[in-house]
């Protein structure tokens, strides 16, 4: 068990690379605060969970390198739901220039309206595609596939 002025003096101790790994991770410094804010907080809670003090350092870089890589996901899923709701209207809006077409695409189940505009709306390749939903690319190939018949069949008069 740590007490609470050996975890502030360990704490004080290894701040600046605490900072520096959580940086290197969220490419922003008002995250990687956060994410070294979060962290401490984190530990600080935990601290009883610590058996070997002489880890101290390792242990608490581990907690920042979670939180940062957690945050980061969530901020990526976060500008993406962004993006999509952006996209609630369409970007043209003269009769028969594609607004059938994008209606089609937001009628559709989201999984698949999502390959979609990102595909063919943001021109992003079925790879990054894969990186960003979290699917494999074949996944997204068949998300594109099944998308197209789907609009074929509702835009069919």
């Amino acid at each position: 068990m740590i007490g609470k002025d050996e975890f502030e003096r360990q704490i004080l101790e290894c701040q600046s690379q605490m900072y520096r790994l959580a940086l290197s991770i969220m490419k922003n410094q008002q995250d990687a605060e956060d994410v070294v804010s979060d962290a401490i907080i984190t530990a600080f809670e935990h601290r009883n969970s610590l058996r070997d003090p002489s880890k101290f350092k390792s242990w608490i870089m581990t907690i920042v390198a979670n939180n940062a890589k957690t945050a980061l996901r969530k901020k990526k899923r976060e500008e993406l739901t962004d993006t999509f709701d952006d996209l609630s209207q369409p970007v043209v809006s003269r009769e028969g220039s594609g607004t059938e077409v994008w209606d089609a695409v937001m009628k559709m189940k989201e999984k698949y309206s999502k390959v979609i505009v990102l595909y063919y709306y943001f021109g992003f390749s079925t790879k990054e595609i894969g990186k960003m939903l979290r699917i494999t690319q074949g996944a997204v190939k068949t998300r594109l596939d099944r998308a197209r018949e789907s609009l074929k069949k509702d835009l069919m008069v």
